[in-house]
């Protein structure tokens, strides 16, 4: 009697280094995954935890992009990978186009090459809509609305089953580039500093954004990529808007010491306005964590990490 020897199912993560990487790779994984995660083929070696393996490949040339594809054939690709800084795309609006675009047409190329696995594509709640794409805020916004056209495009001309999502602000344990995350490192060495941290700014306390933990974020990327709809984009938040008079409040109640804040008097920037999550909810998805408990679990975590870069026990007080 012959013996099936069943794999698992293979999941290419690029940005896998990142923020929203690390955590995608740790769920795929504990869901049975074989993740293999594609960092930067510069500078290096980043370890990737739960990874089967690590990939360098530089995204932004197609021919190392093909080649990668034919090579792994992945059942299901999560592409994270771009360039997410607004002040960068002022500086060098051309970058962000190769890195948000063209890796983009690069990675959905080498899926149909190999008869079109499912693709899911990171977007952003910043971009503008394609209708009026010339009126893009930024070049990283602009860069974001010609990815999802481009991923549309491919599904559109060639059948590839490949969804985009768009998340709102991602925040929770791990290096985020956000604001919370901002505040959440400035907290911790304010918390350590003996002789006085620095005052963190905040433009304004009336501002309000949305702000999903990014652990709820992976559970619906996994849901996509399992029962999404080919072509179709979905927009994910918590539900919740809250001030940055509300974010201050929950880092001052969770601080160890009093934080030095310095408020800036200007008017507030304008607000982004909730968008419609009834896509990904019926698909059965909703956010599971707190705002509370994901500043929490951040603070903990970055607590822990600065006890382990001085050499101190993890089991040691803050």
């Amino acid at each position: 009697m012959d013996v099936v020897v069943m794999t698992a199912r293979r999941i290419l993560i690029t940005g896998a280094a990142g923020f929203t990487g690390l955590h995608a790779c740790r769920k795929f994984a504990s869901s049975g995954w074989e993740v293999v995660a594609a960092v930067s083929p510069r500078g290096a070696l980043p370890v990737v935890p739960q990874a089967a393996y690590t990939e360098r490949c530089e995204l932004t040339d197609g021919a190392a992009v093909a080649e990668m594809m034919r090579r792994l054939k992945p059942d299901a690709v999560l592409h994270l990978a771009g360039r997410n800084a607004v002040d960068v795309s002022w500086k060098t609006p051309s970058s962000s186009l190769a890195a948000n675009l063209m890796s983009t047409a690069y990675v959905l190329d080498g899926a149909r090459a190999i008869d079109g696995c499912r693709v899911l594509v990171a977007g952003s709640m910043l971009q503008a809509s394609e209708a009026a794409l010339s009126e893009a805020a930024h070049p990283y916004g602009f860069s974001k609305t010609l990815q999802t056209a481009a991923a549309k495009a491919w599904h559109r001309w060639y059948g590839l089953p490949v969804m985009i999502v768009e998340p709102s602000n991602l925040i929770g344990p791990g290096n985020s580039g956000g604001l919370c995350g901002k505040i959440v490192r400035w907290a911790v060495a304010a918390e350590q500093s003996e002789g006085g941290a620095p005052p963190f700014r905040l433009s304004s306390l009336d501002e309000s954004r949305d702000f999903m933990d990014v652990r709820d974020a992976v559970a619906a990327y996994e849901l996509l990529l399992g029962e999404g709809e080919p072509g179709r984009s979905y927009a994910i938040e918590s539900g919740r808007f809250r001030t940055l008079a509300e974010v201050k409040s929950v880092f001052d109640e969770l601080a160890t010491k009093k934080l030095p804040w310095e408020l800036g008097e200007g008017a507030a920037l304008p607000s982004p306005r909730p968008r419609d999550c009834s896509a990904i909810r019926a698909l059965g998805w909703s956010p599971k964590r707190t705002f509370r408990q994901s500043i929490l679990d951040a603070l903990e975590g970055e607590r822990e990490r600065n006890r382990m870069e001085r050499g101190g026990s993890p089991f040691s007080g803050p």
